[in-house]
């Protein structure tokens, strides 16, 4: 990579540290964020100018790349204005409050032919890798999805929007389910899902789900069991819990704890190496999106699959309400 000016736009957001190694210091020309003191300080660390207000930034440092962060119900503005001025960029997810923004968005994109990653980063992983092409040797019947991190208060301190159904569209389900749901698509080559069920549990005073439950039928034919929370007591080394079951036509297979157990019928059990921790691979999504960007490929995840998945993602949503009734 040389020479390419990059933008961090909304450092207040969570997920900016882990992008951060992924992406060569002396390119960072701006960063903003509408929380001066943030801004400032990530400013300090990138040795680059800060502004609170992202027009000003992408006018006066005329980046040619922009990693976009945003609350969910800003989304929408900041992606459209980003294609409207001809930028490349990455989006975190879910990149829109629901099904027609990002459509909106997607429609936008497609016409003026622009360039957006969305860190779906699993499908940049070692690990999905491996379990598509050398693990999973037959068709996947069923997958089971649990990943519940820490309890909603951690993002009070610089999110607190996290916090509102109006502004984040949703909980647990919305912040973490779509890693999850866009992983199943992947592995079983399918384009689309129909839900069955969805239970939200709402255990804190906010108005988010902090527990959720869904079952789906795959285009493949494959059940998924999705689990989400925030129930996970955090500490050091034991941010959350992440565990995947996965059944074949000739395995029952378990990924946690940095280990997949291999149980493949007539063949002793195998016990693999295998990374959990999604936070490895954002600096991998970041370094090889900036690859795909100057080369002219297309992300591995573009507005495309979130279209997808966000749409998924509602239709569970509007499942769960329609259980509460």
């Amino acid at each position: 990579m040389t020479n390419l000016r990059v933008a961090l736009w909304g450092v207040s957001h969570w997920h900016v540290p882990l992008y951060l190694s992924g992406i060569p210091k002396e390119d960072i020309v701006a960063v903003c964020d509408e929380k001066k003191e943030i801004a400032e300080d990530f400013s300090k660390r990138c040795n680059c100018p800060f502004y609170t207000d992202g027009s000003q930034m992408i006018r006066e440092a005329k980046p040619d790349f922009v990693f976009a962060f945003a609350p969910h119900y800003k989304m929408k503005g900041v992606a459209e204005y980003l294609i409207q001025q001809g930028i490349g960029f990455t989006i975190e997810k879910p990149a829109g409050l629901n099904t027609r923004e990002v459509q909106e968005i997607y429609d936008l994109a497609e016409r003026k032919r622009a360039f957006c990653a969305i860190p779906f980063v699993w499908r940049y992983s070692d690990t999905v890798r491996d379990l598509k092409e050398k693990y999973l040797t037959s068709d996947i019947l069923h997958m089971s999805y649990k990943f519940v991190a820490g309890p909603p208060s951690r993002y009070l301190r610089t999110s607190k929007w996290m916090l509102s159904k109006q502004k984040a569209g949703g909980g647990c389900m919305t912040n973490l389910g779509v890693h999850f749901i866009d992983m199943a698509l992947y592995l079983t080559d399918s384009k689309n899902a129909d839900i069955c069920a969805s239970v939200y549990q709402y255990a804190s005073d906010y108005d988010i789900e902090t527990y959720a439950t869904s079952l789906l039928r795959m285009q493949s034919g494959a059940s998924l069991i999705l689990e989400t929370g925030y129930a996970y007591p955090m500490s050091p080394g034991l941010q959350r819990e992440n565990r995947w079951t996965i059944v074949t036509r000739d395995s029952y297979d378990i990924l946690a704890e940095n280990n997949l157990e291999l149980r493949t019928f007539g063949k002793n059990p195998q016990n693999i190496a295998l990374n959990t921790d999604s936070d490895v691979y954002y600096p991998i999504f970041a370094r090889t999106t900036l690859e795909d960007f100057q080369n002219g490929r297309t992300p591995r995840a573009s507005l495309k699959e979130m279209l997808v998945v966000r749409d998924i993602l509602d239709r569970i949503n509007q499942s769960a309400e329609d259980s509460r009734k």
